[in-house]
């Protein structure tokens, strides 16, 4: 074999598929470059990323479920001590109850059910999901508790949180930075 002209690609000589040298397909899921799927140049996490109004309309559906069990033991609270300046041992335990129930309700749905599928009840009927920023898999439990107790912790420090996706290039706010997830429409 000669030697193409310099400046010319060197170019191996061609065989028939299946021969000895000749071209084989590569097996289902192969990457060249030895990377897990959905790192690397140019990736996308599956789905469009969510823009701010429909997070803001999720997180508002959480937090009316929330919002339901904490009125409730209000209520009975009232039924039970009536219109008294101060609440009886009653009706005190009904309060705490309704905000008792409303935290486990926090929990369930924002910490549990969000860490297993991406989605709380908000999310879920908006058609958003969180996944990780790399890969496009779900984040976890745990990392799911720390966003969320990050974003508790945000949200009170400064509202800022709440609005940075307005300009934020992957439309995160701080506490999807942190633990480097997106929300994503489906």
């Amino acid at each position: 074999m000669s030697t193409p002209p310099y400046g010319e690609p060197h170019r191996p000589p061609q065989y028939p598929p299946g021969q000895p040298g000749g071209y084989q397909q590569p097996p289902q899921g192969y990457n060249p470059y030895g990377q897990g799927p959905g790192y690397g140049y140019g990736y996308a996490p599956p789905g469009q990323l969510a823009g701010w109004p429909i997070r803001v309309g999720a997180s508002l559906l959480d937090s009316l479920i929330q919002f339901i069990p904490t009125v409730t033991g209000i209520i009975v609270a009232l039924v039970i001590d009536g219109n008294q300046e101060e609440l009886g041992a009653a009706g005190g335990i009904a309060m705490l109850s309704g905000f008792f129930v409303a935290f486990l309700v926090w929990v369930w749905n924002r910490v549990v059910q969000q860490g297993r599928t991406g989605q709380s009840f908000g999310k879920k009927v908006t058609g958003l999901k969180v996944v990780h920023a790399e890969t496009g898999r779900l984040i976890g439990i745990g990392s799911t508790l720390g966003r969320e107790f990050c974003s508790v912790l945000f949200n009170n420090i400064c509202t800022l949180n709440v609005l940075w996706p307005l300009w934020d290039e992957k439309q995160q706010t701080w506490h999807d930075k942190v633990v480097n997830d997106v929300v994503i429409r489906l």
